[in-house]
């Protein structure tokens, strides 16, 4: 029996055809071809890549995940091409909005210069203005620098991590993190000739053998760390150069909070004091976690209801770095009617939200894929003339949702981006230093931040941090309450609180260097997961 819908709202009645109607998945295979291969709207909100077959045709593309925007990504994040010419731009308004704020201070009555000593303390520099890394080296141009480190904060496949290391230089070093054990030990193999160690991944799964670094001097090195990104700045903080030994970052709120107290507890040496110059955040789900059935992940693949990124392993060590304990199974099994209706309209913007969490609690207990699926086409039509009513949108919905639950991956996305990626990144020079240390400054710390998000709740998070600092609009101000107010131009309008010099820079830590960016219809062809991708990036000020 095929139900056909004119109206969202009008569903298969389960007393006409019963609920155990056997569901066809080569059927719903075809039907779900038909529709990628179709002209019909995008739901940017659906994350169609749940049911989405990899395209090895897409660059740095492997079995394991194809990466979305790759060349973008890279090229947003090393400041090549217009991106460098936008940020060259951006640094120009700025040193004319710098001189200003420093006229005005010549003229404020209490103008003091005597914190040239401050600035050049801060972010970690030494009494010299220098950081802790000594050696410098030259690239292809004999240009002279010192090397640079890069963070991708969702590993996946290794394939954006393969695009930066191609681009980097020798000395240069990328930190990849990832909960997922899989993809940690398949990137450490990939990128086997980069890899400086291995001792980071805290849980190798079962059948995969400890990859040995190949990395040679004259190569950037590349760092695979087992943690979920919320946790980076503790986890970093503990990372150690392979070669050298010296901590990479060590415990930046420590080493703020001893510079604001004039604290000297001869900590160690740290090889990057001011921060990292970029991090790249590919958010969602890899094509591999898709495609393996026993993740739980995939609607049209049987497989038991887990959907953890971290898997299945229950090791004290991977816990302790935020795996999550709570299955898709447990939801839809546990949690009562009220709580699956509120899960499903706030991270799947599910119509029906009501009659699937109905149906869910009817068709207890849940242990599959396969169930869930039953569950949901017995109040929802197989399919539909209106996308969005079919039963392979609603399944996509309803397991994005369950996703999200799963690996708190909203409250993961809140706290880098309000925390971690502020803390980490190293800020602009040109933004926030003096003349004097500016020229030194403004072509080696300016740090970069790329959000990649494929559907509305993600995008809403980048863009809100980018341009109010904060998710939550009415958070608070300074640790009060209220939004932060503009005026038409979007500029931020201090209160009796505020400094009128320089408020805005503590308020937004960050600030964008261009408009969201969509992939383009050659790569959309090649990869269909990156028709809803959207790519946001932002300089740390």
């Amino acid at each position: 029996i095929v139900a056909v819908s004119d109206d969202e709202d009008d569903v298969l009645d389960s007393s006409e055809s019963g609920a155990d109607q056997a569901l066809d998945l080569e059927l719903l295979h075809e039907q779900y071809d038909l529709e990628e291969s179709g002209n019909g709207d995008d739901d940017d909100d659906d994350d169609w890549g749940d049911g989405n077959e990899l395209q090895s045709d897409s660059p740095f593309a492997n079995d394991y995940h194809a990466p979305v925007m790759p060349t973008e990504c890279i090229q947003a994040l090393l400041l090549q091409g217009e991106w460098e010419e936008m940020l060259n731009a951006k640094k120009d308004r700025w040193r004319k909005k710098q001189s200003i704020i420093e006229a005005k201070r010549r003229k404020a009555p209490l103008h003091d210069d005597g914190n040239e000593e401050e600035n050049k303390m801060e972010d970690g520099g030494d009494k010299n203005g220098g950081s802790g890394n000594k050696e410098v080296f030259q690239n292809e141009e004999g240009i002279t620098r010192r090397p640079r480190v890069f963070i991708d904060g969702t590993l996946g496949g290794g394939g954006h991590s393969q695009a930066i290391l191609e681009q980097l230089s020798a000395g240069d070093i990328l930190i990849s993190c990832d909960v997922d054990p899989e993809a940690l030990a398949t990137a450490s193999k990939r990128l086997v000739e980069y890899l400086g160690t291995s001792d980071y991944i805290l849980d190798y799964p079962v059948g995969y053998e400890k990859v040995m670094g190949q990395w040679e001097e004259g190569k950037p090195m590349f760092i695979p760390v087992q943690s979920n990104f919320r946790n980076l700045l503790s986890v970093l903080a503990k990372v150690r150069h392979p070669v050298t030994g010296n901590l990479l970052f060590g415990d930046r709120r420590k080493r703020q909070h001893h510079r604001e107290n004039g604290i000297n507890d001869g900590e160690d040496i740290v090889e990057f004091p001011y921060g990292a110059n970029g991090m790249l955040l590919d958010l969602g789900v890899s094509s591999h976690q898709i495609d393996t059935g026993e993740r739980g992940f995939a609607f049209m693949k049987d497989g038991p209801l887990d959907m953890r990124m971290s898997g299945s392993s229950n090791n004290s060590a991977s816990l302790s770095y935020s795996a999550s304990t709570l299955t898709a199974a447990d939801i839809c099994n546990e949690f009562d009617e009220g709580s699956i209706v509120s899960i499903l309209r706030t991270y799947g913007d599910e119509p029906r939200a009501k009659r699937i969490a109905s149906a869910i609690v009817a068709s207890r207990p849940l242990y599959t894929t396969t169930d869930l699926v039953h569950a949901i086409n017995s109040v929802t039509p197989t399919f539909a003339r209106q996308r969005r009513a079919g039963l392979i949108a609603t399944c996509a919905r309803v397991f994005q949702a369950l996703r999200i639950v799963v690996n708190e991956e909203d409250g993961a996305l809140k706290e880098v981006l309000e925390e971690v990626a502020p803390a980490i990144l190293c800020r602009s020079g040109s933004r926030h230093r003096s003349s004097k240390r500016q020229q030194d400054l403004e072509n080696i710390h300016d740090g970069i931040l790329a959000v990649l998000s494929y559907h509305s709740m993600e995008d809403k998070m980048a863009k809100r941090v980018i341009r109010d600092g904060k998710v939550d609009l009415f958070g608070s101000r300074r640790g009060g309450s209220g939004v932060l107010e503009r005026d038409l131009y979007g500029n931020i309008i201090a209160d009796d609180n505020d400094s009128y010099i320089g408020e805005e820079s503590s308020l937004t830590p960050f600030e964008p260097l261009c408009k969201p960016r969509k992939a383009t219809d050659e790569e959309i062809a090649v990869n269909s997961r990156a028709r809803s991708a959207t790519l946001r990036v932002a300089i740390r000020i």
